[in-house]
């Protein structure tokens, strides 16, 4: 194996590592997920594929904050409304 081959090979294992630590800390996130909205705490159903693909989930300063769709739509509405960007 050459000198390149070896430099490539470590650089390729220190980028997968990188990968696996964030997704373990993503997934150690996704238990502290709340049980309800944040705005008005409708609850969230875990099990539910309707609500896992409605819902929205945002991840701010390692804090997990969960959204139904009705509070999702009234702040983007509110966002197109006063032009404050994301």
């Amino acid at each position: 194996m050459s000198s390149l081959e070896r430099k490539l090979r470590r650089k390729q294992d220190k980028q997968i590592k990188k990968f696996e630590k964030e997704v373990r800390k993503k997934l150690m996130m996704f238990d502290s997920m709340p049980d309800n909205c944040l705005t008005c705490q409708e609850s969230f159903d875990k099990k539910s594929k309707e609500h896992a693909m409605s819902w929205r989930i945002v991840i701010k300063e390692e804090r997990v904050n969960l959204y139904c769709p009705n509070c999702w739509g009234l702040a983007e509405k509110i966002i197109k409304k006063h032009g404050v960007k994301k």
